[in-house]
């Protein structure tokens, strides 16, 4: 009994880690690089959910304040973002610690010989003392937000509370490079709210009252709204007797906020002032796919001819290519799902 439990919470974790992994890179698109399911070694239980890695450069950093999501997300220049929907456990975290290590490992290890490789160096010969440094600055920080985590286990790992960024906010020992946020413990207030989304069921939907009382204007607004309503479809696919009460409740929460969308989109076409993301169902829909592109492999994988595919397809094609998106992971198998539907139309 016990282990049937265990592998229904781990398979609902699984399926919120999808929404989670669009969530950040809906968000962060404008304001670095986000990887996912990155394999540290032939288990799916040691795969890195996402890693995202700043560049200060970009644009976002100045024009979209995602406050305390923002400061986490510049902790470090790459960064671990480990999300857990449920209670943290210590497994949990000793599970994260060897999943970097894993990672980190081997990329020091290929660092290493690319730097020596440039500095024709023989294998016996050392690297300076600064080339040693400017890799070391590349080991990852891990963030990881749990919904909530209980006292005892912040006493187990040492975690102190990081007070410059608020209450909620720990992090362990310098060693281990990581932090955990309780995102139950955040504060209610416009600095958390995008912090707030990966919560429970209520913190969310406040979170989300707050969200849309946005501009229109707002990208990250417009991409979260979509963010949402993709993994509300996703969901939809899915038998109801194998989601747990905890997915239910997100599935009636991302419902509200598809009929809040589609009241909108009503309320722009009555007042004529159709723009952005309100185009038009069709429309939004096709820009989505293309910001879901965009964020998943790069803006160089939109090409004429996928904007092209795009537009030949009907609503529910377009709701079919979102939810597949969640589990491509290569440019190639995304261009041969839209020639075989341009295909079936000849």
């Amino acid at each position: 009994m016990t282990t049937l439990r265990a592998k229904k919470i781990q398979m609902a974790q699984y399926k919120h880690d999808r929404f989670f992994k669009f969530y950040i890179q809906s968000l962060y698109k404008t304001k670095g690089e986000t990887v996912q399911n990155i394999q540290v070694r032939n288990d799916e239980d040691l795969e890195i959910d996402l890693m995202f890695t700043v560049e200060r450069e970009k644009s976002g950093w100045l024009s979209e304040n995602l406050g305390l999501f923002d400061l986490l997300m510049q902790e470090h220049s790459t960064l671990i973002i480990e999300h857990y929907s449920s209670y943290l456990e210590e497994t949990d975290i000793n599970k994260s610690i060897t999943r970097k290590n894993l990672y980190w490992d081997r990329k020091k290890k290929e660092l290493l010989e690319n730097a020596k490789t440039k500095s024709e160096l023989t294998s016996r010969e050392r690297l300076s003392k600064e080339a040693k440094k400017q890799i070391e600055n590349q080991n990852p920080f891990t963030w990881i937000l749990t919904v909530n985590c209980s006292e005892k286990l912040l006493i187990l790992c040492d975690a102190q509370p990081a007070e410059e960024l608020g209450v909620g906010v720990y992090r362990l020992s310098p060693i281990l490079r990581m932090g955990i946020v309780i995102i139950e413990q955040l504060v209610d207030s416009p600095e958390t709210m995008w912090l707030k989304m990966l919560g429970n069921k209520k913190t969310a939907q406040m979170a989300f009252n707050s969200i849309k009382q946005l501009s229109p204007e707002r990208r990250e607004k417009n991409d979260i709204i979509s963010a949402c309503i993709k993994y509300c479809v996703y969901l939809k696919d899915i038998p109801t007797d194998s989601l747990t009460p905890e997915e239910e409740d997100f599935m009636k929460t991302m419902q509200e906020i598809d009929a809040w969308y589609e009241a909108e989109i009503s309320k722009a076409r009555l007042e004529g002032k159709l723009e952005g993301e309100f185009l038009g169902k069709l429309e939004g829909k096709i820009e989505s796919a293309s910001n879901i592109i965009r964020a998943k492999f790069s803006a160089s994988s939109l090409t004429p001819q996928i904007v092209s595919q795009l537009k030949q397809l009907n609503e529910q094609q377009l709701d079919e290519f979102t939810v597949l998106m969640f589990n491509w992971q290569q440019p190639l198998e995304m261009e041969q799902w839209l020639s075989m539907n341009e295909k079936s139309k000849r």
